[in-house]
Parts: structure tokens; sequence; C-alpha cells
């Protein structure tokens, strides 16, 4: 009897556990019937997804590097006082290079016969032109116009482009003058007394070292002053015109490029820098004809 009643314990367990097990299994084929899963259609011909905009962008940006033929060249010259330079270069000659960088800058661009044979291949874009000779030219030289007009700024007027180890180029390449001045100064009178040619000589007082200048001048002819400092650096004056101009100054260590400024706006100081070592100098100083009618007395 107990035997029994242990079976149908079992029996009835086991009842009642399907009976609890079909309801979420009819639950779970209903949701499968009600959301079959279906493959993902490939999009129709010509309906593709569109690539990034930035890959589509970088297309024509390769385009335009595309690399230079060989033996050719761009260059372009930014113009206004601070002039720079955007060249790109395969091989190309150096002579035809500077044959238009010249007629951009309108001045003249002389090169050594070494490199005037040169092919160079260079890449650069918005330098000064200073440095972009140095990328074209072991070593390249400027003259330089400086005005003793403080307004006007300082104009190069020549570019040299050399080879090491080759001689620099002559200082009257570019900048010459049509004559140099040869001043005499003093009374040429007989009798005239020693006290004023010592009064004279204490009046006018012009010594440099190392490239500074000490000027002393009172009541004194410009031209008397500009002739002995062209003596002390050893180049040439020229006298465009015969001035009347006296000043008084009293400059001690001054470069020359002060002394010009500060003398007459007429003076005009022509000197050459090496480009490499950034040495300066000097070439010629002229007096020039005025270019208005103020006179510094």
């Amino acid at each position: 009897m107990l035997e029994m009643f242990s079976r149908w314990r079992i029996t009835t367990s086991s009842v009642l556990f399907l009976l609890l097990l079909a309801p979420a299994a009819m639950m779970a084929q209903t949701h499968n019937q009600a959301t079959p899963v279906t493959p993902q259609a490939k999009p129709a011909p010509g309906t593709e997804k569109a690539k990034p905009a930035e890959k589509l962008a970088d297309k024509p940006r390769e385009s335009a590097k595309t690399k230079l033929a060989k033996g050719k060249f761009n260059l372009k010259v930014t113009p206004g006082p601070l002039r720079t330079i955007d060249l790109k270069s395969n091989e190309a000659s150096v002579a035809e290079i500077v044959a238009k960088l010249s007629k951009e800058l309108e001045i003249p661009v002389l090169m050594s016969p070494v490199m005037q044979k040169a092919r160079i291949s260079v890449d650069f874009e918005g330098m000064p032109l200073e440095g972009a000779v140095l990328m074209m030219a072991p070593r390249p030289y400027a003259d330089y116009e400086i005005s003793g007009d403080g307004g006007t700024l300082t104009r190069m007027v020549a570019l040299y482009l050399y080879a090491l180890n080759e001689p620099p180029p002559s200082e009257s390449a570019v900048v010459r003058g049509d004559s140099e001045a040869i001043l005499i100064s003093g009374d040429t009178e007989e009798g005239t007394e020693q006290a004023s040619k010592g009064e004279q000589e204490v009046s006018l007082s012009v010594k440099m070292e190392r490239n500074q200048f000490t000027v002393r001048a009172r009541k004194q002819p410009l031209t008397a002053v500009l002739y002995e400092i062209a003596s002390k650096v050893d180049i040439p004056f020229e006298m465009k015109y015969d001035s009347s101009e006296i000043v008084n100054v009293d400059l001690n260590n001054a470069t020359m490029e002060q002394v010009v400024r500060t003398l007459s706006p007429n003076i005009r100081l022509y000197q050459r820098t090496d480009l490499q070592t950034y040495e300066t100098r000097p070439l010629r100083l002229v007096l020039a004809q005025p270019t208005s009618q103020t006179i510094r007395m």
C-alpha cells in the first residue's frame, strides 16, 4: 500500500511539471513564429553607400602633389616689402630659375660659372627671399641701398649666386658710380692764420673702431663730413650735385647706417651682405639729388 502511494506521488509530480513546461514552450514557439529572421537584402545596383567626404577630398590633393617632370620647376614670388618665395624644382637648371627670379624681382641676379651649369631639386613655400637663395646656391650675396630718409625701406638692388671656394663677385659688378669726389678743404689763400686752420680741424672729427663711428662736426659742409667717412672705410664717395648743406652732429659708437640716417635724407649708402655668414661691407657712399625742398641747416 505504501509502495502504491509513493508511485502515485511520483506520477502526480511528473504531470504537474509537464503542465508547467507546456505553456512556456508554446509561448516560445509563438514568439519565433511572430518574429521570423529574414536575411539582409543586398542594396540595389547604384545605391551603394557613399564614401566618407574626407577620403574623396584626398584624391584631388594627391593629384596636386604630382611629381614634376625632370628638368621642370614652379616659381612664385610674393610681392611686397617682405618678399617670400615658393619654389618646386626637379633637377631644373639654376640658370633658368634665376632668369625668372630676376624678372619677378626686377633686379639683376648674377651667377658664377659653376652655378650657371648647376641643377637643383628643392621644394619649399613661403620662404623669405634671403633664405630661399641659400637653398639655391651655397654662397649667395646681396647688394642693398640704404637711404638717409628714415621713411624709406632698405632696398635690395642685386643678387649673386656663387658656389663654395669661388672668389666673391666684384664690388662694382652692379653698384657703379659716374665719378668720385675729390675735396679740398681749408683756406688755400696765402696768409691763412694757423689758428683758423686749427679751429677747422677741431670742428670735424671722424673715428672708426670695430665698424663703430664717432662723428663730431660743428657747422661743417655735409660733403666734407661724408668724404671723411668714406675715407675711413676706404670706399668711393660720389656727389650727384653740389650741395651747400651744413651739418652739426655729435655721434658716439654709431653704425654706418645710423650715421647716414642722421646726416641727410639725400645720402645713399650701398653695401654688400654675404647671406651665408651675414658679414656686411660698404661699397659706395653717394650724395643724391634732393627729392624735396627740405634742406637741413
